[in-house]
């Protein structure tokens, strides 16, 4: 049986091999003395449970709101710099080295020096936030710019273009790929730098929610609250892609 638009081979590989991995999650859960990782037919009740009292929604919220105020911030400051790290040589040449040397280095090691500067509290974990998603939009953003092609440039150029227009026109359009590309690997750190950064300062929402059920060894409540948490992250990296490719392809109609 064929359906329009649906791989029904890879869809039926997709949900034998899901089952075949939470059947084998059940057995070794349910062995005697197994502590630690509790089976789905406990874990489940548990996030059914956690979510009709409201406790793991709300959790939920405020973590996507400390994600979506830091990636707001993330975008636009790399986006902006990864133009003009591109564009401009003296940027390029005293800014690149420190990028990529922030980059290499492990974000979470920042944290005591965030917690200084910035405070416990919403300031810094939105600084986390923003530190976690910046470099990969920026790094994006200034590989897009670097791969259009000179001659539309020189053309640009030719009809003497303002270097603003030349971006606007030339750049901006060629570069959108990729500049979306990183927002959207940015946006799935966004989300991972909110927990970190809910975990590490001030603990609250879905890390307040982890670290009690953690505490008191509510083992099915954690692994509940954990699978909630990669199930939101799926969420917003799938609405995020599927954003990009809504813009992708209105480009290419729009350009026809």
């Amino acid at each position: 049986m064929r359906i329009p638009g649906v791989d029904v081979r890879f869809a039926i590989i997709r949900i034998a091999s899901t089952a075949a991995l939470f059947t084998a999650w059940e057995w070794y859960g349910s062995q005697p003395g197994q502590f630690a990782l509790p089976p789905p037919s406990k874990v489940f009740p548990a996030l059914v449970e956690s979510i009709v009292d409201g406790g793991l929604v709300q959790a939920a919220i405020g973590t996507l709101w400390v994600g979506a105020v830091g990636f707001s911030i993330a975008a636009v400051l790399g986006v902006t710099l990864g133009l003009v790290i591109a564009n401009v040589s003296w940027a390029d040449n005293t800014l690149t080295p420190l990028v990529n040397a922030a980059y290499a280095a492990p974000i979470t090691m920042l944290v005591p020096i965030i917690g200084i500067y910035t405070g416990l509290g919403f300031t810094g974990k939105v600084t986390l936030v923003v530190l976690f998603a910046f470099f990969v939009i920026l790094i994006n953003t200034e590989a897009g710019v670097r791969q259009v092609r000179e001659d539309l440039v020189e053309t640009a150029r030719s009809f003497e273009a303002s270097r603003i227009q030349i971006a606007r026109h030339v750049m901006l359009p060629s570069t959108m790929p990729f500049i979306l590309n990183g927002l959207r690997l940015g946006v799935g750190r966004a989300v991972r730098g909110a927990i970190v950064a809910e975990l590490l300062l001030l603990v609250s929402n879905l890390g307040l929610f982890l670290i009690r059920a953690g505490a008191t060894f509510n083992m099915p409540r954690l692994m509940a609250g954990i699978f909630f948490t990669m199930l939101m992250g799926y969420a917003v990296m799938w609405f995020a892609g599927y954003l990009e490719r809504r813009s992708l392809r209105w480009r290419g109609e729009a350009t026809y």
